[in-house]
C-alpha cells in the first residue's frame, strides 16, 4: 500500500471522528475511494477568488500551526506516539501470529479483536489529541508501521465492512455498555452470546484504559 493510502486511510478515520463524514453525508467506503482515487479525468470543482483567498489563509494557519507544533517537539511526540500505538497492536496479535502467517491461528475471535483495539486507538487518537495535526501524524506512522513491519497483520486489521459498524455505532450516539459488545459478537457470527457480548465490552474498556495511558505519557508541550 502507497504513503498515499496510508495517510488516506488515517485520514478518513479522523474525518469520521471529528463529524466531517457525518455533515457531508458521505459513507466510509464512499469517502476512502474518494480521497485515494487516482482518476486522471477527475474533476475539480472551479473556486471563487473570494473563497480561494480564504482557502489559501487557511492553509497557511494551518502551516504556521505546524511549525509551531514541531518546533515545541510535539511532532516527534506525536510520531513515538503512533510507534507504540503500533507496538500495541503487534503485541496483542504476537499470540496469534508467528509471525504474522497468511491465516490467523486464533480465528475469527482473534481478528476481531485486533479489529476491535484498531477502532480503539482510532478512537482514543480522535479524543485526546491537542489538535487534528497530532492526531493525524499519530494515525499516520501507527498504520505505516504496520505496513512495514507486521504487513499480514495490516492487511487483517484494513477490514472496513467490520471497523465501519463500530464507527456507525458510536456516530449513532446509541453506545450503551452492551452495544460495542453486541457488534462484536455479531462480528463473531453470534450476536446473541452473552459470553462473546462480555468479551467485546471487556476489550473495549481494557484496550480504552491502555490507549490512554500510552496517549498520556507523551506529554505535549502547550502551544
Amino acid at each position: 500500500m502507497t504513503s498515499l493510502a496510508l495517510a488516506a486511510f488515517a485520514l478518513v478515520a479522523m474525518w469520521i471522528f471529528f463529524g466531517l463524514a457525518a455533515d457531508s453525508g458521505t459513507t466510509w467506503k464512499g469517502l476512502l475511494l474518494a480521497t485515494t482515487s487516482e482518476d486522471a479525468d477527475m474533476k475539480i470543482a472551479p473556486r471563487s477568488f473570494s473563497g480561494g483567498r480564504r482557502e489559501e489563509t487557511a492553509g497557511q494557519d494551518e502551516a504556521e500551526n505546524y511549525l509551531r507544533q514541531k518546533s515545541a517537539g510535539n511532532i516527534e511526540l506525536a510520531r513515538e506516539l503512533g510507534e507504540r500505538f503500533a507496538a500495541l497492536l503487534m503485541a496483542e496479535a504476537s499470540g496469534n501470529f508467528d509471525p504474522w502467517p497468511a491465516e490467523l491461528a486464533g480465528g475469527l475471535r482473534a481478528h476481531h479483536r485486533l479489529l476491535l483495539l484498531t477502532y480503539v486507538v482510532n478512537r482514543a487518537v480522535a479524543e485526546l489529541s491537542p489538535n487534528s495535526i497530532l492526531a493525524q501524524t499519530t494515525l499516520n506512522v501507527f498504520y505505516s508501521e504496520l505496513e512495514e513491519k507486521a504487513p499480514q497483520l495490516d492487511k487483517y486489521i484494513r477490514d472496513m465492512g467490520s471497523y465501519s459498524l463500530y464507527v456507525l455505532c458510536e456516530r449513532s450516539h446509541r453506545r450503551t455498555d452492551d452495544e460495542i459488545g453486541k457488534i462484536y459478537a455479531g462480528l463473531c457470527a453470534d450476536k446473541d452470546n452473552s459470553t462473546l457480548i462480555e468479551e467485546g465490552n471487556r476489550c473495549y474498556h481494557e484496550y480504552y484504559t491502555a490507549c490512554k495511558e500510552l496517549h498520556n505519557q507523551a506529554r505535549y508541550a502547550r502551544v
